[in-house]
């Protein structure tokens, strides 16, 4: 190993663990929402041992899943329930994500004195917010981000039989991974068809890619055996559709999803600092063309390379942002790296200097640390506005779409603020002791995936299945119509609570409250009211 491979695995091991470090913390999260869907999908897929993994225990949500959720299950086979394992593996896959895009990085800018900056860009990937609450929010998105990055590495490095094996990854962690895959087979194959030479010569360079349309021929023979075996269509929809290409929106860029789509890309977590440098590129660039001015030439640049890769981020960003669904982040996780890139590129393409490069990586390094444990970004507080966890603020992600009535559920899951729901549940059992009597309630609404059973032991949240107490849960509707309702029951409050919501105010029509205790833990205030049913 060269003194320049040393260092640059040794830079990268440091990386590595400033993303261990920032994850390490949450190793024990419970996921809530979303997040307790995928997880609770993976530990069940492992109930049997290896036995039990099967194309059909293995999809998740409704997704064709199987080949990232195997590796979630396969996390649950030594001890069923750990969760700690789970995130464990995840963060294995996102250090694998991470050096596929430090050798994306290097196909793109193969001048060795940029190495260093190239680090620098890779760390900025490493410590992006919404690709780090991604990873602790178990759902089949990241599996979608970890192996298209990894696809592309093969790709970009002319090693086809790795992309189409990752890309089998790819394409059965969740339907936009076959968008992706097949977008990235298809512009590497035009963009060999492009230069100048006889039909035969372009053949011959397409050639090599002669197995890469496998993943795409796999997932359709999936699709027909599937559709033809089972009830459920293989390719997830809403309820409400006829079917998946109903989702899509192509040239409707009014919609209020749109616009919050394009607010949790560009901007949120201080992406329009990144934004702003790739915008500055483009008007220069089209100032330029409109001016009949010789195309910049930046000679650490691939210009073929750079070209294929700012062709496939627009294009995937107008396709992930045509298909209109909730405004949840995790969706556009692939996004941001792409887009990190694209700066710094940008940046080369402008003339900035060596040490305004590196100031401006630093800058946003550091923006983007923040941004993993406060809401302090100015333009996303404006976009969006905020609301209060009791002792720090968030932003109101679904203020926009209204597609929630009060801050967001899922779609507030855009950095690790989020996980304070399990750590402030945690200090209140904690407080509590409750056992499998005690009777707890939440607005319907927040209800939603929010519960688990309790550690024994500890009181702590768990999905762990032995040794455990269940606490009696309910909503407010429930409460009201069940005759069996519970003499005693805490009412908990929580921050992400619809706004106006009248169900504590619904429940004394039944019961008394005779105390309240107020839990803090990572910045959230959690209420829980104590009510005594009323005597008849």
């Amino acid at each position: 190993m060269t003194r320049e491979q040393q260092e640059r695995a040794a830079v990268f091991t440091a990386i590595s663990l400033v993303f261990v470090t920032i994850l390490l913390p949450e190793l024990h999260y419970v996921p809530i929402w979303d997040g307790r869907v995928y997880a609770n999908c993976a530990i069940e897929a492992a109930t049997n041992g290896f036995a039990g993994l099967s194309m059909e225990s293995l999809r998740c949500a409704g997704h064709p899943s199987q080949g990232y959720v195997i590796f979630l299950a396969a996390s649950q086979l030594l001890r069923f329930g750990d969760i700690a394992a789970m995130h464990a593996t995840n963060i294995l896959l996102g250090i694998t994500a991470l050096a596929s895009i430090r050798v994306v990085l290097a196909r793109i800018v193969p001048d060795l004195a940029r190495a260093r900056q190239l680090d620098l860009v890779t760390l900025l990937c490493a410590v992006h917010p919404a690709v780090l609450s991604t990873l602790l929010q178990v759902n089949v998105d990241f599996g979608v981000y970890v192996f298209f990055f990894a696809t592309l590495a093969a790709m970009m490095s002319g090693r086809y039989g790795l992309a189409t094996t990752a890309g089998v990854l790819l394409c059965f962690s969740k339907e936009t991974g076959v968008l992706a895959y097949g977008l990235m087979i298809g512009l590497d194959i035009a963009f060999r068809m492009i230069p100048q030479g006889t039909l035969q010569e372009r053949v011959k360079r397409v050639m090599p890619l002669w197995m890469t349309p496998l993943p795409v021929l796999l997932f359709g023979a999936h699709v027909l055996w599937w559709n033809a075996t089972h009830a459920q269509s293989a390719v997830w929809k809403h309820n409400w559709q006829q079917g998946t290409i109903d989702g899509f929106k192509f040239f409707d860029l009014s919609d209020p999803v749109f616009v919050s789509y394009a607010a949790g890309i560009f901007v949120v977590g201080f992406m329009w600092v990144v934004s702003s440098f790739i915008a500055v590129d483009a008007i220069v660039g089209g100032v330029r063309m409109a001016r009949r001015l010789p195309n910049r030439v930046v000679p650490s640049l691939d210009a073929a390379k750079l070209a294929y890769f700012t062709t496939l981020t627009v294009v995937l960003t107008y396709l992930l942002t045509s298909f209109r669904t909730w405004s949840n982040l995790r969706y556009f996780a692939l996004l941001y790296p792409l887009l990190v890139i694209l700066a710094f590129t940008s940046m080369l393409r402008l003339g900035l200097g060596w040490r305004v490069r590196m100031l401006s990586l630093v800058g946003i390094a550091a923006l983007f640390l923040v941004s993993v444990y406060r809401s302090v970004d100015p333009v996303a507080r404006a976009v969006y506005g905020t609301f209060s966890t009791g002792q720090h603020d968030m932003y109101r992600m679904s203020s926009i779409t209204k597609e929630y009535d009060g801050p967001g559920r899922d779609e507030i899951v855009y950095n690790l603020q989020f996980t304070g729901y399990h750590h402030v549940q945690n200090a209140l059992f904690h407080a509590l002791q409750p056992t499998d009597s005690t009777a707890f309630a939440t607005s319907r609404v927040a209800r939603w995936n929010i519960w688990s059973q309790l550690d024994g032991f500890t009181r702590e949240r768990t999905l762990r299945q032995q040794a455990v107490i269940v606490p009696r849960y309910w909503d407010d509707i429930d409460l009201l119509a069940s005759p069996q309702r519970p003499r005693d029951v805490w009412f908990l409050v929580f921050s992400y609570f619809p706004d106006h919501d009248s169900s504590l105010e619904s429940l004394k029509l039944l019961y008394r409250e005779i105390g309240v205790t107020r839990s803090i833990a990572h910045g959230h205030l959690l209420v829980a009211h104590h009510l005594q049913l009323i005597a008849p």
